[in-house]
This record gives structure tokens, C-alpha cells and sequence, in this order.
């Protein structure tokens, strides 16, 4: 591969967010293997957005930033001080949706589907230290969490968490 990192001289510092994000997507993990909620088996971490296009759980880099979360993006920020990372954890699960014949399904498979979505809302809000091992900035707060569900996109719908942490 022409763009394999491995073929450089790289200082390993400079690998801390690609680190921070295998211990996201390996926490994710750990986390529902603890509840014993299964997960779909494509699984890896990505910058940007994801499509939503199969059953899958991703982790995706949105953005890094200087300064604590939270911190007033207007109010000035040491440069050598800590820095931020967002990422977005989503799991996506199929759905109700239109059959065949363009009926709309019942509203018991549609709360059916809802149900893994709860599930989902519920493993990753309870399971957020396991997802920013790295925090320890003498007990200040190190992250903001919002979980979310989305609107459907074809057969699918996705669990997201959004998270802002401290970076490693």
C-alpha cells in the first residue's frame, strides 16, 4: 500500500490519537461483551463521518481541539496546554422498515427494532469511563457525553454517542 505508515521513520508520539482510537473501538467492545449484548462483527474506527449503510459499530475522529472540553472556544487557550478530542461511537443495527409492497410495518416491529436502540443508549452511557482510559487530569471533569439516536437511512439506524475527552 502506497500510503502504509510502517514504511516511514515515524516518532511513536505522533501515533497517540491513532492509539486513543483502537482503545475507543476495543472499549466499545469490551463494554457490550460485560453486558453480553452482541455487536455487529464489521467493526473499526475512521475520521469523518461514516455511511450508514450495513450493520456495524465505528468510531469516528471528528475533531481535536486545544484546550479542556467544555472550555469557551472563544476564551484564549495555552498552546502547550491540554487538548481535546470529539469522537463519535455509533452502532447500527437494521430496522423496520417499508415492505415490499410499500406498506409501512407495524408499529410492533418498529418498536421492536426500538428496543436494540435502547439497549444501545443504555451500554454506552454506562460504559463511558471504559471508552477514555487515558484521562487523569487530577480528577477534573474529562469528558461530555451525549447519546443519540438517528433517523432511519434505509433498512438502518444508528446509536451514537458523541463524546468529548480529553486527549491522550
Amino acid at each position: 500500500m502506497a500510503n502504509d505508515l510502517s514504511k516511514y521513520d515515524i516518532d511513536e508520539e505522533a501515533f497517540s490519537i491513532r492509539d486513543a482510537m483502537n482503545d475507543i473501538l476495543s472499549g466499545v467492545e469490551s463494554a457490550y461483551q460485560s453486558y453480553n449484548v452482541p455487536l455487529p462483527t464489521r467493526r473499526y474506527w475512521l475520521t469523518g463521518d461514516p455511511a450508514f449503510d450495513c450493520e456495524q459499530v465505528t468510531v469516528s475522529l471528528m475533531q481535536t481541539y486545544l484546550g479542556m472540553p467544555g472550555d469557551e472556544a472563544t476564551s484564549p487557550q495555552a498552546c502547550n496546554g491540554p487538548r481535546t478530542l470529539v469522537v463519535n461511537i455509533s452502532v447500527v443495527r437494521p430496522t423496520a422498515s417499508l415492505s415490499k409492497n410499500g406498506n409501512a410495518p407495524s408499529a410492533e416491529a418498529i418498536q421492536k427494532a426500538s428496543e436494540w436502540a435502547a439497549v444501545d443508549m443504555f451500554v454506552l452511557m454506562n460504559s463511558l469511563s471504559s471508552f477514555d482510559t487515558w484521562s487523569v487530569y487530577g480528577g477534573a471533569p474529562s469528558a461530555i457525553a451525549t447519546i443519540t439516536t438517528n433517523t432511519h437511512e434505509g433498512n438502518f439506524m444508528s446509536t451514537q454517542a458523541q463524546i468529548t475527552m480529553i486527549a491522550p
